[in-house]
C-alpha cells in the first residue's frame, strides 16, 4: 500500500496540472508561476514543522496524497467556475482585487474608505493585497487559497493530537484530510478557504491553552480570531462565546495553587478584552446586514430575514425558526444531514448527500466516545468549547435556508464537531 501511494499522488498531480493548464489562457501561465512555486513548497514545510512533531507516525507519502487530492479539489472548483457556471464569488474577488491592486501598488489606500470593511468587500481587499505583491492570477489564487485551507486542516489535526495524544489518530486524520467536502468546498479564492485556514489556528490555540496552560495558545487564538474577524466577525464572536464557557470550567478546576491560577487569570483577562472588541465589531457588522438592535426581538427578526433572503432557487428549502427547542432539533438534522439523496439535483449536492450518510454512519460507530466526552463535559473545557461552538454554528447556519450554502458553510463547523467523536 505504501508503495502505491506515491504513484497515485503523482497521477493526481499530473492530472490536476493538465486540467489547470487547459483552464488557463496562455498569456496567464507566467502570472500563475509564482503561486505554483509557493504552493509546491507548502506540503513538505508544513509536514516538517507541524505534522511530524505532533505525529511522527503520519507517513509523509499519505500527507502528500491528501495535498494532491486537495489540489484536485481546487482545480475542480476552478473548472466549475470557468466552464460550468461562468460566474461566482471568486470571479468577483479576482476582478475587484485586480482593480484595487492598481491603487495599492502606488501606495494609494484612499479607495479603502474611512473604515475597514468586512465580509465580501474585505475579501476583495485581501485579494488586492495579494495582487499587489504577486501578478493577478485567478488560477494561481485558487491554488494558494486551497493551500491555505490545507494548512488549516494540518493545524486542526495538530490540535487533535495535542488534545488527545492517547487516541488513535486515524479516524480524525481521515475526516480532516480526506472528507470530500473539506477537500472540495474550501479550495477556491474566497471566504470559505480563508475561514477554514484561520479556524485551524483557533483550534490549536484553544487546545494549547486549555491542555497545557500555555499562554502561547492565546497568541495562536488571537491570531486566528483576527483573521476570521476580517471576513466574518460574527464567527469570531461565536468563538469567544464558546470559549467563555470553556474558560469558566477551566478556571474553576485549576485554582489549587498560585501557579495554576496565573495562566487562567492572564489568559482570561486577554479574552475578556478580546471578547468585548469582538462582540462590538460583530454587532456593527450584523447591524450593517440588517440587525435592528441588540434586543431579543431584533435578533429574531434578523434570523427570520436571513432565512427569507436565502430561501428560494433550486437549493432553497423552507427553514425552521431555530430560536426554540421545537426548531433547534430539526435545525441539527438539516445542518448535519441535508441534502438528502432525493433532494440532490446536481453532482455537488449528490456528493454532499452521500457524504452525510457516510460520516453519519461513522459517527454512530463512534457514539461511545461521544457519550464519554459528554460525561466529561464539566471536567474537560475543550469538550465544552467544541459542544457550544457546534451548537452556535448550527443555529447560525440554519438561518440560511439554502442547501447549497449549508453544504459549503458547515465545513467550517465539522473539524470542531468531530472533536466530540474522535
Amino acid at each position: 500500500m505504501q508503495q502505491i501511494v506515491p504513484v497515485i499522488t503523482t497521477i493526481l498531480l499530473l492530472f490536476s496540472g493538465g486540467l489547470l493548464i487547459s483552464l488557463t489562457p496562455g498569456e496567464d501561465l507566467i502570472s500563475m508561476l509564482p503561486y505554483m512555486i509557493i504552493v509546491a513548497a507548502v506540503p513538505k514545510i508544513l509536514y516538517d514543522l507541524a505534522i511530524k512533531p505532533a505525529d511522527s507516525g503520519f507517513p509523509l507519502s499519505l500527507f502528500l496524497l491528501a495535498f494532491a487530492i486537495k489540489m484536485l479539489g481546487s482545480v475542480s472548483r476552478l473548472w466549475m467556475l470557468v466552464d460550468v457556471y461562468e460566474r461566482g464569488d471568486s470571479m468577483r474577488y479576482h476582478q475587484d482585487g485586480e482593480y484595487w491592486a492598481t491603487f495599492f501598488r502606488q501606495f494609494d489606500f484612499s479607495v479603502v474608505g474611512e473604515t475597514v470593511s468586512r465580509g465580501t468587500e474585505a475579501m476583495s481587499y485581501l485579494t488586492a493585497l495579494l495582487y499587489t505583491i504577486f501578478p493577478p492570477s485567478l488560477q494561481g489564487s485558487f491554488l494558494l487559497f486551497a493551500a491555505l485551507a490545507f494548512i488549516g486542516s494540518a493545524f486542526f489535526y495538530k490540535a487533535h493530537r495535542v488534545a488527545y495524544p492517547e487516541i488513535d489518530p486515524k479516524f480524525y486524520r481521515a475526516l480532516v484530510f480526506f472528507l470530500p467536502s473539506i477537500l472540495f468546498w474550501p479550495s477556491s479564492l474566497g471566504k470559505d478557504a480563508w475561514i477554514f485556514f484561520a479556524s485551524g489556528f483557533v483550534a490549536y490555540g484553544v487546545v494549547k491553552f486549555v491542555r497545557h496552560r500555555d499562554l502561547a495558545g492565546v497568541l495562536w487564538l488571537i491570531f486566528g480570531m483576527l483573521l476570521i474577524g476580517l471576513i466574518r466577525p460574527h464567527i469570531a464572536a461565536f468563538v469567544v462565546l464558546s470559549l467563555g464557557l470553556a474558560y469558566l470550567v477551566f478556571f474553576l478546576r485549576n485554582t489549587h495553587s498560585p501557579h495554576q491560577v496565573l495562566a487562567p487569570l492572564i489568559g482570561g483577562s486577554i479574552l475578556v478584552g478580546l471578547g468585548i472588541y469582538t462582540f462590538q465589531t460583530s454587532l456593527e457588522f450584523m447591524v450593517q446586514k440588517g440587525l435592528a438592535g441588540a434586543s431579543w426581538d431584533a435578533v429574531e427578526q434578523y434570523f427570520y430575514a436571513k432565512q427569507q433572503t436565502h430561501y428560494g432557487g433550486g437549493s432553497g428549502y423552507a427553514p425552521n425558526v431555530v430560536l426554540g427547542i421545537a426548531g433547534f432539533i430539526p435545525a441539527i438534522l438539516a445542518i448535519l444531514m441535508r441534502p438528502f439523496i432525493w433532494e440532490a439535483h446536481n453532482p455537488q449536492a449528490l456528493m454532499s448527500a452521500l457524504e452525510s450518510i457516510l460520516w453519519a454512519g461513522i459517527l454512530w460507530h463512534q457514539r461511545k466516545i461521544f457519550w464519554q466526552r459528554l460525561r466529561n463535559l464539566t471536567a474537560d473545557p475543550l469538550v465544552s468549547f467544541a459542544l457550544v461552538y457546534s451548537i452556535v454554528m448550527i443555529l447560525s447556519i440554519a438561518t440560511l435556508g439554502n442547501l447549497g450554502l449549508i453544504a459549503r458553510q458547515r465545513v467550517q463547523l465539522l473539524p470542531f464537531f468531530f472533536f466530540l467523536f474522535a
